[in-house]
């Protein structure tokens, strides 16, 4: 029941116009095909049209890592943020009235690991304070999350900080640039296509992957925005909720043509049938169902990083993805 009332409440028809944009918030990487297949095929678009908007203008601005991105929300400079849990868990904890914020969807689950390039690191315990270790985020990005779990497994709650000195906050080009032109940087928790590039250089290896430390599937990010916007924009969000499913869909049914968007978007230096395999890759999933969200909360709020905690993901999200088997 409190689940249709605040179905009803979010999704109320408003008596004004809906926003002519949607500033969409992105990153850099695989992870964020299904929004660079949204763009070349300006799937957004073709949804508004089909609700009878056809002249909503979509915009994807691209930031180097979570915080970047909720400061651009909570500045307005864009109306949705698609990155890590831990940034969108933060502020749902902390939203109330305005502010409060809601989820939309997930975007996908793909291989996240950590490698390094110091021989002498196989496990997390060989990690010493010589070693830095790039994450999108200290302490805020899924990565860092990641390392904070490990840590309270290998050495209890009290050290759930244990390996906060020797992270560094980068994004992910920036980090393997960094990794793998022999700076102070000797280890990266990375996501495809960049961990695919560095695994092919000869000594770089993984250490441990992030399905072995949260113990199963978390997304790599999910999408969130403020509910007020949802409220005055009903129609301009279930749009892009429409799109992100067509794009998966895309995804799924022919990855060359996914392929070919990717490039055409990043501009990066590689092949269609690169990128195709990296998108056949074992463990890639593109889906919009939210995975991992309780553990990932639950984590927060026991490690005392945010105030709130939920009793089910669909506290935290949009009635548009309850359908979906999420967790």
């Amino acid at each position: 029941m409190k689940y249709l009332l605040t179905a009803l409440l979010l999704f109320a028809a408003p008596a004004w116009a809906e926003t002519g944009t949607l500033n969409l918030g992105v990153q850099r990487g695989m992870t964020y095909l299904p929004f660079i297949v949204m763009q070349k095929e300006h799937l957004v678009e073709q949804q508004a049209a089909k609700a009878g908007m056809p002249d909503l203008k979509v915009t994807y601005d691209v930031f180097s890592g979570g915080p970047a991105m909720t400061d651009g929300l909570l500045s307005s400079s864009i109306d949705v943020a698609a990155t890590g849990i831990p940034s969108f868990v933060a502020l749902w904890a902390k939203g109330k009235g305005k502010l409060a914020v809601r989820g939309l969807s997930s975007y996908g689950t793909l291989p996240i690991a950590l490698v390094t390039r110091n021989p002498n690191v196989h496990t997390l315990q060989d990690f010493t304070d010589k070693d830095r270790i790039a994450t999108p985020g200290v302490k805020t990005s899924t990565q860092s999350i990641f390392l904070r779990m490990a840590a309270e497994k290998l050495y209890g709650l009290a050290q759930v900080d244990h390996f906060d000195a020797i992270t560094v906050g980068r994004g992910h080009p920036d980090a393997m640039a960094a990794m793998l032109g022999g700076t102070e940087i000797d280890s990266h928790f990375s996501i495809p296509p960049y961990l695919q590039i560095e695994l092919r250089t000869p000594g770089v290896h993984v250490v441990t992957i992030s399905d072995e430390i949260a113990g199963g599937t978390v997304s790599n990010g999910t999408i969130f925005l403020f509910a007020r916007f949802a409220e005055e924009n009903p129609k301009t969000v279930a749009a892009l909720y429409e799109a992100l499913k067509a794009s998966v869909a895309l995804i799924d049914a022919d990855t060359e043509r996914a392929a070919e968007d990717y490039l055409a978007i990043s501009g990066e230096h590689s092949t269609v049938a690169d990128i195709e395999t990296l998108i056949k890759i074992p463990g890639t999933v593109y889906d919009v169902a939210p995975h991992g969200i309780l553990t990932m909360a639950k984590f927060l709020h026991r490690t005392g990083m945010v105030a709130a905690e939920p009793n089910d993901w669909k506290e935290m999200y949009l009635p548009l993805v309850w359908d979906q088997n999420g967790s």
